[in-house]
């Protein structure tokens, strides 16, 4: 059960923090396009999965190799979670309470989830990416990436369970809400929140090949688009969420 007066740590966040990216399938696909990206970009080797009990049983073959849908990466002190499946909400709890116990075994930091949010007019030349953090330290990460705070507005569904989780855990996390279109892939969004990402964890990343295959990603994506949009839908009318002001 959830303790509502848990204790955080109170101790600074290092200047070079080991940090977290958790991708997941969401509005846009920007998780999965952007941490995907990410794991290759950063040339990270796999080090392990995710196993859950509640997971459709499914595997990937990759260079002759057999994994489940759930990895664990790392480069140096960052790592990163890829779910090429939606989290649904039998998955949910079980899921994020894997990640926590992860991050607090290997000492991390920091975890960072991006993710995407509804916007009804996205300029395609001014994407914003806003924040929402758990803890307090992890403001001034905002401020020195001149990331705007998310304020107000409303999550559902089994974002809202892993937001519940990661708010009263001891590690801090910092969500990002990158604009984008809510109903399709969104690789231009997804590539602008690649370089809020690497610039919080301070790797440099090319891009040029994302933009060569952003064609290619948004029709590649159209189907776990589609699961991850069956499963918003049992959120019994709910509307995209977005951010009010």
């Amino acid at each position: 059960m959830l303790n509502r007066n848990t204790v955080k740590n109170s101790k600074k966040i290092p200047r070079e923090p080991s940090v977290l990216i958790v991708g997941i399938p969401g509005p846009g696909l920007i998780g999965t396009l952007s941490v995907s990206y990410l794991v290759h970009a950063l040339d990270m080797e796999i080090v392990g999965e995710i196993e859950n009990p509640d997971t459709t049983p499914v595997v990937f073959i990759d260079d002759g190799e057999i994994f489940g849908p759930i990895r664990i990466y790392k480069s140096g002190s960052l790592y990163a979670v890829l779910s090429d499946i939606p989290i649904d909400y039998d998955m949910a709890v079980s899921f994020i309470q894997s990640l926590i116990e992860f991050a607090q075994k290997n000492g991390v930091d920091m975890i960072l989830l991006p993710n995407g949010i509804h916007a009804g007019e996205k300029d395609p030349n001014n994407i914003k990416t806003f924040g929402l953090s758990t803890d307090e330290r992890l403001d001034v990460v905002m401020y020195d990436n001149e990331i705007p705070k998310f304020l107000t507005g409303m999550i559902a569904g089994p974002d809202a369970t892993i937001l519940t989780y990661l708010k009263n855990s001891q590690v801090p996390a910092l969500i990002l809400f990158t604009q984008c279109n809510f109903f399709f892939p969104d690789p231009e969004s997804a590539m602008h929140t690649i370089k809020t990402i690497s610039n919080i964890v301070k790797r440099d990343v090319d891009l040029t090949e994302f933009k060569k295959q952003v064609n290619y990603l948004r029709l590649q994506g159209r189907q776990l688009m589609e699961d991850t949009l069956n499963i918003m839908q049992q959120e019994k009318e709910t509307k995209p969420p977005q951010i009010y002001k």
